[in-house]
């Protein structure tokens, strides 16, 4: 169980923004705005799992 106390769900509006050479997270880049990119698709949704099944709450970050 995770450690988190809300609902935790994958928003499909966002992979996108977080694999490499795609429109929108080149578009972030240029505006000069920090990303997490992952190696591709895979690998990404393995830590959304992780993080869905373990992850611990660390407080908010960008008032999320």
């Amino acid at each position: 169980m995770s450690g988190i106390n809300r609902e935790i769900f994958l928003d499909a509006k966002h992979i996108s923004k977080h694999l490499p050479n795609t429109p929108q997270s080149r578009r972030l880049l240029l505006r000069g705005r920090a990303i997490h990119v992952f190696k591709d698709e895979d690998t990404m949704l393995r830590v959304i799992q992780a993080i869905m099944e373990r992850g611990e709450y660390t407080g908010n970050i960008r008032n999320y």
